[in-house]
């Protein structure tokens, strides 16, 4: 769950709750207001027609009593009845038909009438009984009407006040996002501390803790580009040494010993080269600029790789565009990573099969495909071509730091190494390398 979410749960819950039981409350209080404000009406229309009647002079034996009940039209959520002491109603806003209020004695009540539960009050005077009284299901209706007119703004207010909320806490961490895309953008080996100057102060530490986390890794990391590089350098020296004291054995040693001694050489070869490899790698890892201002074309690099390769060269063929396109990088970074290219598609492919190189020119960048037609790779070996002294078969020549170069070289310039099964056998690696304009 992302932080901005944590964050408009936790402060939307506890807004909704707080403001939930505060619409509650003013609901329960508007309710008993209203009730309240309801009866008073019933008291004060009852009181009203009670002087009314005063006014009139009408008292009991009167014509209004001896003519029967006056009728008088009424609402149907409403009703008002003046009953004499002696039972006769007088006046009524009933029709006929409808059943009288009954009247207990003076006071709120709770009646029920033709089915329908009625609030009623009753007032009495010297003569009459007058009776008001309003439908419970009218008032009921009106407070819902109420509920309704003060929950709808509520409603959309909380809507409002999350949708506001979700978007401030998306501004509130920007600087967040701002900072994931500072880190995704940096290169892997980039150990140079992070700017947190406009940064929010919360933060600082976390900056602080990680500026120090690079630190440690870029001087991990120097310490180690340092020890590949001095143990490489001083290990030629030995190298070279013991090869020439092989050589000098080879020429006044017995036949018995020559096999050895061949075997003794060819391990201080691969061992040089391998010491090579490293060396390369640590440079190129290490940021060790290689610019001299020299650049080389496409067809060039190609052709000093193919000439470095040495035995096996006459079976490289090459498709090459007519027009020369140039590298954007230095021409000893290029012409070693397509001779690693080279050397491995030779060394795992049968003998007397090619190995195709197609240069393709695209915008801004140039694509080397060279393909063999060995055994090739499977999912798993693909996936760990790349990877330090790892080679697909040990019963060949290798370093297994080739790959692991190409893909530095690439790496450094923007470039990539791909790998991909071939078809119908064979492996096909495709080197993209930034093109100069």
């Amino acid at each position: 769950m992302s932080l901005r979410l944590r964050l408009l749960l936790a402060i939307g819950l506890s807004v909704a709750v707080l403001w939930t039981g505060a619409a509650l409350w003013m609901l329960r209080d508007l309710d008993r207001s209203l009730q309240r404000t309801l009866d008073d009406r019933l008291a004060m229309s009852a009181r009203m027609v009670a002087g009314l009647v005063a006014q009139s002079g009408t008292g009991i034996g009167s014509p209004i009593s001896a003519q029967g009940a006056l009728m008088v039209p009424g609402s149907h959520g409403m009703a008002c009845q003046i009953r004499s002491l002696r039972g006769e109603i007088v006046a009524t806003t009933r029709s006929a038909a409808g059943a009288p209020i009954a009247v207990r004695a003076p006071g709120y009540r709770t009646a029920v009438v033709d089915g329908h539960a009625w609030r009623t009050y009753t007032l009495r005077t010297a003569a009459f009984d007058i009776t008001t009284a309003d439908r419970l299901d009218e008032r009921g209706l009106l407070r819902r009407r109420i509920a309704l007119a003060a929950g709808v703004p509520f409603l959309l207010a909380a809507l409002g006040g999350l949708a506001a909320l979700w978007f401030g806490a998306g501004r509130a961490l920007a600087p967040l996002a701002g900072l994931r895309r500072t880190l995704a953008s940096r290169p892997p080996d980039a150990t140079e501390p992070i700017d947190g100057g406009r940064l929010p102060s919360e933060l600082r530490p976390l900056i602080d803790a990680l500026n120090g986390l690079l630190d440690r890794m870029g001087q991990a990391l120097q310490r180690e580009r340092s020890f590949t590089n001095d143990a490489a350098h001083e290990l030629r020296t030995p190298l070279t040494i013991v090869d020439t004291h092989l050589q000098v054995a080879r020429m006044t040693a017995a036949e018995a010993t020559q096999q050895p001694l061949a075997d003794a050489a060819s391990g201080v070869a691969r061992l040089r080269g391998t010491l090579e490899q490293l060396l390369m790698l640590a440079r190129v890892e290490g940021r060790v600029s290689f610019d001299d201002g020299t650049r080389i074309t496409a067809v060039e690099a190609v052709d000093r790789a193919i000439a470095a390769v040495g035995d096996g060269a006459q079976r490289v063929k090459v498709t090459a565009p007519p027009d020369p396109v140039l590298l954007a990088l230095p021409p000893q970074l290029a012409v070693v990573a397509l001779r690693n290219l080279v050397e491995n598609a030779l060394r795992y492919s049968p003998a007397g099969t090619t190995v195709d190189i197609a240069i393709e020119s695209a915008a801004g960048q140039i694509r080397f495909v060279v393909t063999d037609h060995g055994a090739g790779m499977d999912v798993e070996e693909l996936r760990s071509a790349t990877r330090r002294f790892w080679r697909a078969r040990t019963d060949t020549p290798g370093t297994g730091l080739g790959l692991t170069l190409v893909d530095a070289i690439a790496s450094r310039f923007g470039g990539s190494l791909e790998l991909t099964s071939a078809t119908p056998q064979g492996l096909s690696a495709t080197l993209v390398l930034p093109r100069r304009p």
